[in-house]
C-alpha cells in the first residue's frame, strides 16, 4: 500500500500538514504486510499554484500510484478528484508525526475524511451594512428615544 501523507520538510518525524493543495511535500510512505518498508519525500510540484493547487496535488497523488492520502482537511475540488480515482482521503490530529497518523491509520483508528460534493460558498450571517435597524442608527430606531 502506497499512502501519501501531505507535510512541511516531510519524513516520518515531520508533523503533517493541515492543508493538502498547498503542502510543500509530500511524504510518500510504502507499506508491506503492516510495516513502513519505503519513504521519501517529494516536493508537492503545484504548492505554488496561482490555481488549482489541490486539483494538480490530487493528479500528482495518482501518479504515484497513491491508495491513501493524509492531511488535515481537503478541498471540495481536490477531493472530488481523490474520491473520482478511488483514493482514500483520511484525516487526523493536527498534532501527529507522519510516523504516528500512518501507524494509527494501519490499527484502523483513523477515520475517512468527511466530504459533501454539495458545497458551495456562504455569503452573509453577519449583520452587515443594511437597513436592519437593530442597533439603531438614528434617532428613535431602536433606543427607545424620539
Amino acid at each position: 500500500m502506497r499512502i501519501a501523507v501531505a507535510t512541511v520538510k516531510g519524513g516520518l518525524d515531520d508533523f503533517f500538514n493541515q492543508h493538502f493543495g498547498r503542502t510543500p511535500t509530500f511524504t510518500i510512505v510504502d507499506v508491506e504486510n503492516g510495516e513502513i518498508k519505503n519513504v521519501r519525500i517529494i516536493s508537492n510540484p503545484s504548492a505554488s499554484s496561482p490555481r488549482g493547487a489541490g486539483v494538480q496535488a490530487a493528479q500528482f497523488c495518482i501518479n504515484e500510484g497513491v491508495e491513501v492520502v493524509i492531511a488535515g482537511q481537503f478541498g471540495p475540488n481536490s477531493a472530488g478528484v481523490l474520491q473520482a480515482a478511488g483514493i482514500r482521503m483520511i484525516s487526523a490530529p493536527a498534532t501527529m508525526t507522519v510516523r504516528e497518523a500512518v501507524e494509527t491509520f494501519l490499527r484502523g483508528e483513523l477515520t475517512q475524511a468527511v466530504f459533501s460534493s454539495e458545497g458551495g460558498r456562504s455569503y452573509g450571517g453577519g449583520m452587515g451594512r443594511g437597513m436592519g435597524r437593530g442597533m439603531g442608527g438614528r434617532r428613535g430606531e431602536g433606543r427607545g428615544e424620539w
